[in-house]
């Protein structure tokens, strides 16, 4: 499965926190190796302190979210700092395969991970991915301990041996790792004797002491006796590594709660903590990577806009009726896309009803089999495309929502699909509950939103989905939509949401200075296709020039790490005890070329390229003297290392076949109108608050030289970004300017040699004084130096640059030519304006 761009991105921060967390984690036990040299038994503890070091190196280079607050430290009972970061990830995201992704790039291929999840519906999905040996989760845990994965539930025994020689993933659900949620948690506390070999046999008499010293903040039996031989000391003395799933979840709404939650898992003594989260809790969580809606629905995750049908004074019956006429043409779109493309999808209707209990029918509240019933008599949908899914009646137990066979077309609930849900056939949301409507449109949106197999059908009604809501205003029922939007992380999405029946405001290109009326483009990076230009695809353009033969194994003194620690066990027959101790393993060493080039898939698409990169590497290794179990004992670390080679490799060809086609004039950047350049939208819609407010200087004035009209305060997402508006409003050297980012469908972007689109935030256009229109893209986020992904925008735009092939374009006074620049902060604009000869 080939990760998303934002997917990579992500987990590329998350390699570039580990490797700088790795380097300070070295100085930290220098320090405290020199320190104890000279007699110094007291530490700093903030000298030690390398989590906290390691963020505030990244945090100087833009390494971390830029919305991350200050740092939060973690320390456990034994004095340790722990390193912890947090995924924000919207519904829809794949937070399930960004943590699997996660830790197949620790490159630890034995050991303990907690997996903890929220809910029971999580849990289930959870469980079933990590057991799928087809699923990329499981596939990811695969290669990271070369096929040795053993799963476990929270009352499966675990021995020693197990920890050691195999990567094991515990799931549990929150209640056994929340000390505030009482008995499930308190379980751990218990001496129940399950773990035999990992503590000292009772025969041992100086076992227990030497324990003790070892891991001196284990709980006692006593307050002067042994260590109980508990399921929450064994967790201590493993030091696992945790996944929790919907942090938010576990932390609370309240401060105190969250950090005694975070203290629980302190607890634990983990080396590490891995968050995932919609919506984070910056006081608690060090954020890395921050996701958007906007990143989704670039990627085709999403189906966006979502269009909101309100009906007021009418009977519920109509909104049911309206919603039925919706997933009714939404079928014939699908039957024509299946008809034409061999794509299947079965438009899938949710109604949230009041009640759904068998004794909660009492006329006067809207019952799911009230709607039940009015859908078979009164609109003649057949029986068995109808489940109803409640906490009491699971109708949809065993089915596969995805299947061709399966006849299910409408899901009635009330709340047991407010989260833990994602069937990407769901594209209506029918609201039928009137006393709480508008939380629960909040709550239900993130249902309705995936989009089916990831990627867009090219049907516009198939690509959108639907609110309908009984009883609400539109207003409120927009705003609701728009809060359920950002409560799943889906922020930066809120012009995504109109309204099919009024309360939306279109916002039109200004007629002031002669705009309106006229076709405006922008340029995009294309590539020759024939007689023609086709927009540059990295797949077809750049990667079948990269010289697979050219990339050869990297030196193997650079890929290995130092030997790993083996441990085994041996059982005896009959009654004879488990006994545990360190030992050659009596497993397969033997390398498998097969192994590792399955690690280089996903970034080299060609597997006999990959194979035979693979070989090469192991035949290096092997020419240095290293055996089959050396390179077993580092086959993790050598596959990292392989990867990293590579992907740099692959770059470095692609940056030059880039390059070499824009200098032969392959590919092509200049202002010539016409596709399949990017033409600007004449007008688009956004739905308005009563209480929007037009965006306007500081002293009232409103904008002067914004491409559309009206504009309001929340186009923008920070005050960087409207303090940067006025700026570029008050520059006479401008014809206009313009906030694109998530705006005409968020789809202008530029492309280099990677598959990484660059998304502008502001675009401009200058130079109407000397008839030479001066074409301005802006990124608004700052200087952020030593950011690789920074980096690599500067030299993309460096050559689109270098390389602007100028095209006439026809100005007020005639055709003219132009220039193309990237600004990465507001400091160089006007050095620019000055090198092309305007003023500000």
């Amino acid at each position: 499965m080939e990760l998303k761009d934002y997917q990579r991105a992500a987990l590329d921060a998350f390699v570039r926190w580990r490797e700088v967390l790795e380097e300070e984690a070295g100085k930290s036990r220098e320090i405290r190796a020199t320190l104890e040299k000279g007699g110094i038994d007291d530490l700093p503890g903030e000298l030690l302190d390398y989590p906290r070091k390691a963020w505030k190196r990244l945090a100087a280079s833009g390494g971390i979210a830029a919305s991350a607050g200050d740092y939060v430290g973690r320390s456990d009972d034994a004095g340790r700092p722990i390193p912890h970061v947090c995924f924000k990830v919207p519904t829809g995201g794949g937070k399930t395969l960004l943590a699997a992704a996660a830790l197949e790039r620790l490159n630890r291929a034995s050991g303990l991970t907690l997996w903890i999840v929220p809910t029971r519906a999580i849990y289930r999905q959870t469980d079933a991915a990590l057991r799928d040996r087809q699923h990329p989760c499981r596939q990811m845990l695969e290669r990271a301990s070369s096929g040795r994965v053993k799963l476990l539930r929270k009352d499966d025994l675990f021995t020693k041996a197990d920890i050691a020689h195999y990567l094991c993933v515990m799931l549990l659900m929150l209640p056994a790792a929340n000390r505030r949620r009482g008995r499930d948690f308190l379980r751990m506390f218990r001496d129940s004797g399950r773990y035999p070999d990992l503590f000292p046999d009772s025969d041992d008499i100086f076992g227990g002491e030497r324990l003790l010293q070892s891991h001196s903040d284990l709980e006692r039996v006593s307050e002067t006796g042994p260590a109980k031989h508990s399921l929450f000391n064994a967790f201590k003395m493993l030091r696992p590594v945790v996944v929790l799933d919907e942090a938010h979840k576990a932390y609370g709404r309240k401060r105190e709660a969250g950090e005694e939650f975070a203290r629980s898992i302190s607890r634990l003594d983990p080396r590490l903590v891995i968050e995932l989260s919609a919506t984070p809790n910056r006081g608690i969580s060090n954020l890395l990577v921050d996701i958007g809606g906007v990143e989704l629905k670039a990627e085709e995750m999403i189906k966006l806009p979502v269009e909101v049908v309100s009906s007021t004074q009418t009977e519920w019956q109509h909104s049911l009726a309206l919603a039925h006429d919706e997933l009714e043409r939404l079928d014939g779109e699908a039957r024509q896309l299946e008809a034409q493309r061999g794509r299947y999808i079965r438009p899938i209707a949710v109604v949230r009803v009041e009640r759904t209990g068998k004794d909660k029918r009492d006329g006067e509240r809207i019952h799911a089999e009230d709607v039940r019933e009015h859908l078979i008599q009164n609109l003649g949908v057949p029986a068995r495309a109808i489940a109803v899914k409640s906490g009491e009646r699971d109708e949809l137990a065993g089915i596969d929502l995805l299947s061709p066979f399966t006849p299910v077309r409408w899901v009635i609930t009330r709340a047991a699909l407010m989260e833990g849900w994602d069937c990407p056939f769901a594209y209506v949301l029918a609201m039928l509950d009137n006393t709480t409507a508008q939380r629960a449109i909040a709550q239900l949106v993130g249902r309705v939103i995936r989009q089916p197999h990831a990627r867009r059908t090219g049907r516009d009604a198939l690509d959108r989905c639907y609110v309908y809501c009984w009883n609400t205003e539109v207003g409120a029922a927009v705003e609701s939509v728009k809060q359920g939007l950002e409560s799943e992380g889906l922020t930066g999405l809120g012009d995504d949401v109109v309204s099919a029946t009024g309360g939306a405001q279109k916002i039109r290109l200004r007629r002031r200075h002669g705009w309106r009326g006229r076709d405006i483009f922008l340029p995009l990076v294309l590539h020759r296709d024939g007689a023609g230009w086709c927009e540059l695809d990295y797949a077809r353009h750049i990667l079948p020039h990269v010289d697979w033969n050219a990339i050869d194994a990297p030196d193997p003194e650079k890929s290995l790490a130092e030997a790993a620690a083996v441990r085994t066990a041996s059982v005896d027959i009959g009654d004879a005890p488990v006994t545990f101790h360190e030992s050659d393993v009596k497993i397969d060493k033997s390398v498998h070329v097969t192994w590792f080039a399955r690690r280089l898939t996903d970034i080299l698409p060609n597997p006999w390229q990959a194979a035979r990169i693979a070989e090469r590497a192991i035949g290096k290794l092997r020419q240095d003297g290293k055996s089959d179990n050396d390179i077993h004992d580092r086959r993790s670390w050598l596959a990292h290392a392989l990867r990293r080679h590579v992907a740099d490799a692959m770059d470095a060809q692609a940056r030059q076949v880039f390059g070499d086609k824009l200098h032969r004039e392959e590919i092509r950047f200049d202002l010539q109108a016409g596709r399949p350049n990017f033409r600007m939208a004449k007008s688009y819609e956004i739905a308005v608050p009563e209480d929007a407010g037009l965006f306007a200087h500081k002293d009232g004035k409103p904008m002067q030289l914004s491409l559309f009209e009206p504009i309001y305060t929340y186009h923008f997402d920070s005050d960087l970004e409207r303090s940067f508006a006025r700026y570029l409003d008050e520059r006479r050297a401008l014809l206009w300017w313009h906030r694109v980012a998530a705006r005409q469908g968020g789809n202008y972007y530029l492309k280099g040699w990677r598959r990484d689109r660059i998304w502008p935030d502001f675009v401009a256009m200058g130079g109407g004084s000397a008839s030479r229109p001066y074409l301005f893209v802006f990124e608004t986020k700052g200087r952020h130096l030593d950011n690789p992904d920074t980096e690599y925008k500067r030299r993309v735009i460096a050559s689109l640059e270098g390389a602007f092939n100028c095209g006439t374009m026809t100005v007020k006074h005639g055709p003219a030519k132009g220039v193309f620049r990237l600004l990465f902060d507001a400091e160089e604009f006007p050095k620019v304006l000055a090198e092309l000869g305007d003023g500000g």
